[in-house]
Protein backbone atom coordinates (compact mmCIF):
# COMPACT_ATOMS: atom_id res chain seq x y z
CA UNK A 1 0.00 0.00 0.00
CA UNK A 2 1.52 3.45 -0.68
CA UNK A 3 1.37 5.71 2.02
CA UNK A 4 -0.28 9.47 1.63
CA UNK A 5 2.26 11.92 0.46
CA UNK A 6 1.64 14.21 3.51
CA UNK A 7 2.64 11.45 5.55
CA UNK A 8 6.25 11.23 4.01
CA UNK A 9 7.07 14.47 4.40
CA UNK A 10 10.43 15.13 6.64
CA UNK A 11 9.67 16.49 9.82
CA UNK A 12 12.36 18.99 11.70
CA UNK A 13 14.40 18.22 14.92
CA UNK A 14 11.54 19.72 17.28
CA UNK A 15 9.11 17.16 15.70
CA UNK A 16 7.25 19.70 13.55
CA UNK A 17 6.13 19.14 9.89
CA UNK A 18 8.42 20.71 7.50
CA UNK A 19 6.89 22.21 4.38
CA UNK A 20 8.66 19.89 1.21
CA UNK A 21 9.45 22.41 -2.10
CA UNK A 22 11.21 22.58 -5.38
CA UNK A 23 14.22 24.19 -5.35
CA UNK A 24 13.26 27.05 -8.23
CA UNK A 25 16.72 29.40 -7.69
CA UNK A 26 18.39 30.69 -10.62
CA UNK A 27 21.90 29.66 -11.74
CA UNK A 28 24.62 32.56 -13.02
CA UNK A 29 25.92 29.83 -15.68
CA UNK A 30 22.26 30.53 -16.98
CA UNK A 31 23.05 34.00 -17.01
CA UNK A 32 26.65 33.93 -17.96
CA UNK A 33 26.23 30.81 -20.53
CA UNK A 34 22.57 30.36 -22.03
CA UNK A 35 20.84 33.69 -22.04
CA UNK A 36 23.89 35.01 -24.47
CA UNK A 37 23.51 32.70 -26.77
CA UNK A 38 19.47 33.92 -27.63
CA UNK A 39 20.81 36.99 -29.13
CA UNK A 40 23.50 37.84 -31.73
CA UNK A 41 26.59 40.18 -30.78
CA UNK A 42 25.13 43.24 -33.14
CA UNK A 43 22.19 43.36 -31.22
CA UNK A 44 23.37 43.10 -27.84
CA UNK A 45 25.53 46.16 -28.50
CA UNK A 46 22.63 47.63 -30.12
CA UNK A 47 21.02 46.80 -26.70
CA UNK A 48 23.71 48.86 -24.82
CA UNK A 49 22.69 52.01 -27.52
CA UNK A 50 19.36 51.84 -26.24
CA UNK A 51 19.85 52.48 -22.44
CA UNK A 52 21.95 55.34 -23.56
CA UNK A 53 19.05 56.58 -25.63
CA UNK A 54 16.54 56.11 -22.70
CA UNK A 55 19.11 58.38 -20.88
CA UNK A 56 18.63 60.95 -23.62
CA UNK A 57 14.97 60.56 -23.15
CA UNK A 58 14.72 60.84 -19.51
CA UNK A 59 17.14 63.87 -19.54
CA UNK A 60 15.41 65.45 -22.91
CA UNK A 61 11.63 64.75 -22.61
CA UNK A 62 11.03 66.85 -25.25
CA UNK A 63 12.67 64.89 -27.84
CA UNK A 64 15.51 67.47 -28.84
CA UNK A 65 18.60 65.61 -28.81
CA UNK A 66 20.77 68.13 -30.02
CA UNK A 67 23.99 67.97 -28.36
CA UNK A 68 23.92 64.89 -26.97
CA UNK A 69 26.25 61.69 -28.12
CA UNK A 70 26.98 58.29 -27.54
CA UNK A 71 30.63 57.46 -28.98
CA UNK A 72 31.43 53.42 -29.19
CA UNK A 73 34.38 51.07 -30.04
CA UNK A 74 35.55 47.99 -31.08
CA UNK A 75 39.20 49.19 -31.55
CA UNK A 76 42.07 47.73 -28.74
CA UNK A 77 40.43 43.71 -28.16
CA UNK A 78 38.31 45.78 -25.84
CA UNK A 79 34.74 47.37 -26.13
CA UNK A 80 33.28 50.64 -24.73
CA UNK A 81 30.64 52.70 -24.97
CA UNK A 82 29.97 56.43 -23.25
CA UNK A 83 27.47 58.94 -23.79
CA UNK A 84 27.15 62.45 -21.84
CA UNK A 85 22.68 61.42 -21.56
CA UNK A 86 22.26 62.51 -17.45
CA UNK A 87 24.16 59.13 -15.88
CA UNK A 88 22.43 56.71 -13.67
CA UNK A 89 21.01 57.81 -10.44
CA UNK A 90 23.12 55.69 -7.87
CA UNK A 91 19.33 54.51 -6.20
CA UNK A 92 18.43 53.39 -9.43
CA UNK A 93 21.54 51.69 -9.87
CA UNK A 94 21.31 50.07 -6.44
CA UNK A 95 17.69 49.23 -6.85
CA UNK A 96 17.21 48.48 -10.29
CA UNK A 97 19.49 48.68 -13.04
CA UNK A 98 21.92 45.83 -12.23
CA UNK A 99 18.73 43.34 -11.82
CA UNK A 100 18.49 40.22 -13.84
CA UNK A 101 14.59 41.06 -14.86
CA UNK A 102 12.33 44.23 -14.26
CA UNK A 103 10.82 44.22 -11.07
CA UNK A 104 7.30 45.64 -11.16
CA UNK A 105 7.95 48.85 -8.91
CA UNK A 106 11.05 50.01 -11.03
CA UNK A 107 10.38 53.57 -12.30
CA UNK A 108 9.08 53.61 -15.42
CA UNK A 109 10.03 56.35 -18.29
CA UNK A 110 7.72 56.67 -20.32
CA UNK A 111 8.37 56.33 -24.06
CA UNK A 112 11.35 53.85 -23.07
CA UNK A 113 13.15 51.49 -25.30
CA UNK A 114 15.03 49.28 -22.80
CA UNK A 115 12.14 47.93 -21.08
CA UNK A 116 12.84 43.92 -20.31
CA UNK A 117 15.64 44.33 -17.64
CA UNK A 118 18.45 42.01 -19.21
CA UNK A 119 19.93 43.13 -22.23
CA UNK A 120 22.78 45.70 -19.98
CA UNK A 121 23.66 42.01 -18.23
CA UNK A 122 23.23 40.25 -21.74
CA UNK A 123 25.67 42.27 -23.35
CA UNK A 124 28.20 42.11 -20.94
CA UNK A 125 28.05 38.54 -20.40
CA UNK A 126 28.06 38.31 -24.21
CA UNK A 127 31.17 40.69 -25.10
CA UNK A 128 33.92 39.18 -22.56
CA UNK A 129 35.18 38.54 -18.74
CA UNK A 130 35.67 41.87 -17.34
CA UNK A 131 34.18 44.85 -17.31
CA UNK A 132 33.54 48.06 -15.68
CA UNK A 133 30.97 50.47 -15.24
CA UNK A 134 30.83 54.29 -14.55
CA UNK A 135 27.91 57.19 -14.31
CA UNK A 136 27.71 60.61 -12.83
CA UNK A 137 24.70 62.65 -12.68
CA UNK A 138 24.22 66.29 -11.45
CA UNK A 139 23.82 64.57 -7.73
CA UNK A 140 25.94 61.46 -7.73
CA UNK A 141 28.01 58.99 -9.33
CA UNK A 142 29.51 55.57 -8.84
CA UNK A 143 32.17 53.24 -10.12
CA UNK A 144 31.69 49.26 -10.38
CA UNK A 145 34.44 46.99 -11.42
CA UNK A 146 33.29 43.42 -12.45
CA UNK A 147 35.54 40.23 -13.08
CA UNK A 148 32.72 37.71 -14.05
CA UNK A 149 34.38 34.55 -13.18
CA UNK A 150 34.92 35.97 -9.34
CA UNK A 151 31.53 37.20 -9.84
CA UNK A 152 30.01 33.88 -10.46
CA UNK A 153 31.76 32.09 -7.79
CA UNK A 154 30.16 34.52 -5.02
CA UNK A 155 26.48 33.13 -3.45
CA UNK A 156 24.90 36.00 -3.70
CA UNK A 157 24.04 38.24 -7.05
CA UNK A 158 25.08 41.65 -6.23
CA UNK A 159 27.75 43.91 -7.48
CA UNK A 160 30.10 45.20 -5.19
CA UNK A 161 30.81 49.52 -5.65
CA UNK A 162 33.82 50.38 -6.50
CA UNK A 163 33.03 53.90 -5.38
CA UNK A 164 29.41 55.36 -4.63
CA UNK A 165 29.66 58.65 -3.69
CA UNK A 166 26.68 61.42 -3.26
CA UNK A 167 29.17 64.28 -4.71
CA UNK A 168 28.10 65.17 -8.62
CA UNK A 169 29.97 62.96 -10.72
CA UNK A 170 32.72 64.84 -13.10
CA UNK A 171 31.45 64.24 -16.04
CA UNK A 172 27.32 63.32 -16.56
CA UNK A 173 26.61 60.07 -18.68
CA UNK A 174 27.71 56.69 -18.50
CA UNK A 175 30.42 54.69 -19.55
CA UNK A 176 31.45 50.84 -20.02
CA UNK A 177 34.33 49.62 -20.49
CA UNK A 178 34.36 45.22 -21.45
CA UNK A 179 38.01 43.60 -21.65
CA UNK A 180 38.86 40.26 -21.63
CA UNK A 181 37.00 39.71 -24.77
CA UNK A 182 35.57 36.22 -25.38
CA UNK A 183 37.30 35.06 -28.88
CA UNK A 184 34.45 34.87 -31.23
CA UNK A 185 34.04 38.61 -30.13
CA UNK A 186 37.79 39.42 -30.77
CA UNK A 187 37.50 37.80 -34.36
CA UNK A 188 33.99 39.71 -35.30
CA UNK A 189 35.46 42.89 -34.50
CA UNK A 190 38.82 41.81 -36.56
CA UNK A 191 36.33 41.64 -39.66
CA UNK A 192 35.91 45.27 -41.72
CA UNK A 193 32.02 43.39 -43.00
CA UNK A 194 31.36 42.84 -39.37
CA UNK A 195 32.22 46.54 -38.34
CA UNK A 196 30.04 47.74 -41.46
CA UNK A 197 26.93 45.96 -40.48
CA UNK A 198 27.02 47.00 -36.66
CA UNK A 199 27.46 50.67 -37.76
CA UNK A 200 23.95 49.87 -40.00
CA UNK A 201 22.47 48.53 -37.68
CA UNK A 202 22.70 50.96 -34.90
CA UNK A 203 21.88 53.69 -37.33
CA UNK A 204 18.51 51.48 -38.78
CA UNK A 205 17.81 51.09 -35.04
CA UNK A 206 17.64 53.92 -33.76
CA UNK A 207 16.50 56.44 -37.13
CA UNK A 208 14.12 58.24 -34.62
CA UNK A 209 16.43 59.47 -32.21
CA UNK A 210 19.57 60.01 -35.31
CA UNK A 211 16.50 62.65 -36.35
CA UNK A 212 15.73 63.87 -33.36
CA UNK A 213 19.53 65.55 -33.06
CA UNK A 214 21.40 62.58 -31.26
CA UNK A 215 24.97 61.94 -32.59
CA UNK A 216 26.19 58.81 -32.71
CA UNK A 217 30.07 58.17 -32.66
CA UNK A 218 31.43 54.39 -34.21
CA UNK A 219 35.04 53.93 -33.97
CA UNK A 220 35.54 57.85 -34.49
CA UNK A 221 32.98 58.87 -36.97
CA UNK A 222 29.67 59.76 -36.76
CA UNK A 223 27.24 57.54 -38.24
CA UNK A 224 24.81 59.51 -41.00
CA UNK A 225 21.53 58.64 -41.37
CA UNK A 226 18.44 59.18 -44.34
CA UNK A 227 15.12 59.91 -43.09
CA UNK A 228 12.39 57.28 -44.13
CA UNK A 229 10.62 58.33 -47.14
CA UNK A 230 7.89 57.38 -49.79
CA UNK A 231 7.25 58.52 -53.07
CA UNK A 232 4.81 60.96 -53.39
CA UNK A 233 2.93 63.16 -56.31
CA UNK A 234 -0.73 64.66 -57.10
CA UNK A 235 -1.93 61.34 -58.56
CA UNK A 236 0.15 58.59 -56.47
CA UNK A 237 -0.06 58.77 -52.79
CA UNK A 238 0.75 56.36 -49.99
CA UNK A 239 -1.86 55.67 -48.19
CA UNK A 240 -1.69 56.37 -44.44
CA UNK A 241 -3.79 54.39 -41.16
CA UNK A 242 -3.60 55.34 -37.53
CA UNK A 243 -5.48 54.04 -34.75
CA UNK A 244 -5.57 53.89 -31.04
CA UNK A 245 -5.64 50.60 -29.31
CA UNK A 246 -7.06 50.78 -25.55
CA UNK A 247 -7.50 46.87 -24.37
CA UNK A 248 -7.34 47.00 -20.85
CA UNK A 249 -8.98 49.62 -18.43
CA UNK A 250 -6.14 51.55 -16.65
CA UNK A 251 -4.01 50.54 -18.94
CA UNK A 252 -1.64 53.04 -21.10
CA UNK A 253 -3.14 53.40 -24.77
CA UNK A 254 -1.11 52.39 -27.50
CA UNK A 255 -0.70 54.46 -31.04
CA UNK A 256 -0.51 52.87 -34.31
CA UNK A 257 0.53 54.65 -37.52
CA UNK A 258 1.02 52.67 -40.73
CA UNK A 259 1.97 53.73 -44.19
CA UNK A 260 2.04 51.75 -47.07
CA UNK A 261 3.42 52.79 -50.32
CA UNK A 262 6.35 52.76 -52.79
CA UNK A 263 10.14 53.53 -52.45
CA UNK A 264 12.95 53.23 -55.00
CA UNK A 265 13.72 50.03 -56.55
CA UNK A 266 16.02 47.82 -54.15
CA UNK A 267 14.97 44.23 -53.25
CA UNK A 268 16.79 44.31 -50.26
CA UNK A 269 15.07 47.57 -48.59
CA UNK A 270 11.47 46.29 -49.90
CA UNK A 271 9.17 45.09 -47.27
CA UNK A 272 7.36 46.14 -44.20
CA UNK A 273 9.48 48.15 -41.40
CA UNK A 274 8.12 48.15 -37.84
CA UNK A 275 9.21 49.93 -34.81
CA UNK A 276 8.60 49.84 -31.39
CA UNK A 277 8.60 53.85 -29.35
CA UNK A 278 10.71 55.00 -32.16
CA UNK A 279 12.87 51.77 -32.27
CA UNK A 280 13.21 49.47 -35.24
CA UNK A 281 12.44 46.00 -34.20
CA UNK A 282 11.50 44.50 -37.64
CA UNK A 283 13.65 45.69 -40.91
CA UNK A 284 12.50 45.14 -44.64
CA UNK A 285 10.36 42.13 -43.71
CA UNK A 286 9.08 40.06 -46.68
CA UNK A 287 7.77 37.16 -44.79
CA UNK A 288 4.38 36.00 -43.86
CA UNK A 289 4.60 37.48 -40.44
CA UNK A 290 3.98 41.16 -42.29
CA UNK A 291 1.37 39.58 -44.80
CA UNK A 292 3.32 38.10 -47.55
CA UNK A 293 2.09 34.81 -49.43
CA UNK A 294 -0.97 35.41 -46.74
CA UNK A 295 -3.51 33.00 -47.93
CA UNK A 296 -1.48 30.70 -49.79
CA UNK A 297 -0.89 33.90 -52.72
CA UNK A 298 -5.42 34.60 -52.64
CA UNK A 299 -4.59 37.75 -50.65
CA UNK A 300 -1.12 38.74 -50.66
CA UNK A 301 1.35 36.68 -53.35
CA UNK A 302 4.55 35.98 -51.94
CA UNK A 303 7.16 38.70 -52.65
CA UNK A 304 9.28 38.92 -55.67
CA UNK A 305 11.55 41.75 -57.32
CA UNK A 306 8.31 42.83 -59.02
CA UNK A 307 7.36 44.68 -55.56
CA UNK A 308 11.09 45.60 -54.99
CA UNK A 309 9.35 49.44 -54.87
CA UNK A 310 7.09 48.31 -52.08
CA UNK A 311 7.79 50.37 -48.98
CA UNK A 312 5.12 49.83 -45.71
CA UNK A 313 5.78 51.69 -42.09
CA UNK A 314 3.97 50.79 -39.17
CA UNK A 315 4.83 52.72 -35.80
CA UNK A 316 3.95 51.20 -32.13
CA UNK A 317 3.85 54.16 -29.90
CA UNK A 318 3.10 53.78 -26.01
CA UNK A 319 4.23 55.39 -22.63
CA UNK A 320 4.12 51.58 -20.85
CA UNK A 321 6.71 49.70 -23.23
CA UNK A 322 5.72 46.70 -21.58
CA UNK A 323 2.10 46.72 -23.38
CA UNK A 324 4.41 47.11 -27.16
CA UNK A 325 4.16 44.00 -29.37
CA UNK A 326 8.19 43.53 -29.56
CA UNK A 327 10.43 40.25 -28.31
CA UNK A 328 12.73 40.37 -25.63
CA UNK A 329 15.87 40.27 -28.09
CA UNK A 330 14.01 43.29 -29.70
CA UNK A 331 14.99 41.24 -33.54
CA UNK A 332 11.04 40.88 -34.02
CA UNK A 333 7.35 40.88 -33.19
CA UNK A 334 5.40 38.93 -31.21
CA UNK A 335 3.27 37.59 -33.50
CA UNK A 336 0.74 35.83 -30.81
CA UNK A 337 0.60 39.51 -29.38
CA UNK A 338 -3.22 40.54 -29.75
CA UNK A 339 -2.49 44.10 -30.90
CA UNK A 340 -0.08 42.70 -33.75
CA UNK A 341 -2.25 40.31 -34.65
CA UNK A 342 -5.61 43.28 -34.99
CA UNK A 343 -2.29 45.69 -36.79
CA UNK A 344 -1.39 42.96 -39.17
CA UNK A 345 -5.12 42.91 -40.64
CA UNK A 346 -4.78 46.81 -40.99
CA UNK A 347 -1.28 46.05 -42.69
CA UNK A 348 -2.95 43.43 -45.17
CA UNK A 349 -5.67 46.00 -46.40
CA UNK A 350 -3.49 48.80 -47.10
CA UNK A 351 -1.04 46.72 -49.12
CA UNK A 352 -3.24 45.30 -51.28
CA UNK A 353 -3.82 48.43 -53.42
CA UNK A 354 -0.04 49.23 -53.77
CA UNK A 355 -0.02 45.66 -54.88
CA UNK A 356 -2.73 45.88 -57.42
CA UNK A 357 -0.88 48.77 -58.68
CA UNK A 358 3.04 47.44 -58.55
CA UNK A 359 0.94 43.90 -60.99
CA UNK A 360 -0.99 46.45 -63.29
CA UNK A 361 2.41 48.50 -63.80
CA UNK A 362 4.39 45.03 -64.60
CA UNK A 363 1.61 43.71 -67.08
CA UNK A 364 2.02 47.39 -68.84
CA UNK A 365 5.31 47.03 -69.92
CA UNK A 366 3.46 44.67 -73.04
CA UNK A 367 1.60 47.88 -73.86
CA UNK A 368 3.35 50.59 -76.70
CA UNK A 369 5.35 53.09 -74.93
CA UNK A 370 2.51 56.10 -76.15
CA UNK A 371 -0.15 53.82 -73.68
CA UNK A 372 2.45 53.57 -70.69
CA UNK A 373 -0.09 55.74 -68.44
CA UNK A 374 1.31 53.95 -65.81
CA UNK A 375 4.94 54.53 -65.69
CA UNK A 376 4.37 57.93 -66.58
CA UNK A 377 2.48 58.53 -63.56
CA UNK A 378 5.59 57.01 -61.57
CA UNK A 379 8.04 59.36 -63.43
CA UNK A 380 6.24 62.04 -62.06
CA UNK A 381 6.87 61.42 -57.91
CA UNK A 382 9.46 62.17 -55.93
CA UNK A 383 10.56 61.12 -52.52
CA UNK A 384 9.43 63.12 -49.54
CA UNK A 385 10.10 61.68 -46.18
CA UNK A 386 6.74 59.98 -44.21
CA UNK A 387 6.26 63.68 -42.01
CA UNK A 388 5.76 65.62 -45.24
CA UNK A 389 4.26 63.22 -47.46
CA UNK A 390 0.67 63.76 -48.69
CA UNK A 391 -1.19 60.57 -47.58
CA UNK A 392 -4.48 58.93 -48.32
CA UNK A 393 -6.69 56.49 -46.36
CA UNK A 394 -5.54 54.32 -49.05
CA UNK A 395 -3.31 53.89 -51.52
CA UNK A 396 -4.10 56.32 -54.49
CA UNK A 397 -2.78 55.66 -57.94
CA UNK A 398 -4.51 56.16 -61.69
CA UNK A 399 -6.30 53.18 -62.78
CA UNK A 400 -5.36 51.89 -65.72
CA UNK A 401 -6.76 51.73 -69.35
CA UNK A 402 -8.03 49.03 -71.55
CA UNK A 403 -5.26 47.86 -73.63
CA UNK A 404 -6.45 48.67 -77.21
CA UNK A 405 -7.86 45.47 -79.32
CA UNK A 406 -5.42 44.52 -81.85
CA UNK A 407 -6.32 42.10 -84.82
CA UNK A 408 -5.85 39.22 -84.54
CA UNK A 409 -3.13 37.10 -86.50
CA UNK A 410 -1.52 33.56 -87.11
CA UNK A 411 1.56 32.63 -88.94
CA UNK A 412 1.65 30.37 -92.05
CA UNK A 413 4.79 28.81 -92.59
CA UNK A 414 5.41 26.39 -95.89
CA UNK A 415 8.66 25.29 -98.64
CA UNK A 416 8.68 25.37 -101.90
CA UNK A 417 11.63 24.98 -104.26
CA UNK A 418 13.57 28.37 -104.42
CA UNK A 419 13.78 28.09 -108.02
CA UNK A 420 10.32 28.80 -107.98
CA UNK A 421 10.32 31.29 -105.39
CA UNK A 422 12.75 33.31 -107.20
CA UNK A 423 10.10 33.53 -110.32
CA UNK A 424 7.41 34.90 -107.92
CA UNK A 425 9.77 37.55 -106.46
CA UNK A 426 10.94 38.76 -110.03
CA UNK A 427 7.06 38.24 -111.06
CA UNK A 428 6.15 40.70 -108.04
CA UNK A 429 8.94 42.82 -108.07
CA UNK A 430 10.10 41.86 -104.50
CA UNK A 431 13.09 40.82 -102.76
CA UNK A 432 11.83 38.66 -99.49
CA UNK A 433 10.44 35.04 -98.85
CA UNK A 434 7.77 36.38 -96.25
CA UNK A 435 7.01 39.07 -98.68
CA UNK A 436 6.18 36.19 -101.15
CA UNK A 437 3.80 34.26 -98.53
CA UNK A 438 2.06 37.25 -98.09
CA UNK A 439 1.27 38.18 -101.26
CA UNK A 440 0.22 34.92 -102.64
CA UNK A 441 -1.84 34.43 -99.42
CA UNK A 442 -3.89 37.64 -100.35
CA UNK A 443 -3.59 36.97 -104.03
CA UNK A 444 -5.56 33.39 -103.20
CA UNK A 445 -7.96 34.54 -100.36
CA UNK A 446 -9.83 37.65 -102.78
CA UNK A 447 -9.56 35.46 -105.78
CA UNK A 448 -11.15 31.80 -104.01
CA UNK A 449 -12.80 33.02 -100.34
CA UNK A 450 -14.19 36.51 -100.88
Amino acid sequence: MIEPFADRLDSSEDGSRETMVANAEPTKEFFIEMLVKDIQLIRAIIDLVDNCVDGARRMRPSGNFDGLTIGLSTKNEEFSVQDNCGGIPLGTARSYAFRFGRPSDAENLDHSVGQFGVGMKRALFKLGSKFHIESGTSLDHFKIDCDVALWKSKPDWTFDFAIASNEPGENIGTKILVSDLHKSVKDDFGLENFQSELARSIRDAHIDSLEAGLSIMFNGNQLTFEPLTLMSSEILKPALFETLIEEEEGAQPISVRIYAGLGESDPQRAGWNAFCNGRLVLGSDQTEATGWGEGNGKTIPKFHNQYATFRGYVFFDCNDASRLPWNTTKTGVDLDSSTFKAIRAEMIKLMRPVINFLNHLDKEKENPDDQRPLHDAVGGMKCVTIKETSTSGKFEYPQPKPRKKTPRSGRIQYNKPIERINIAKKILDIKTHREVGSLTFDYYFDRECT
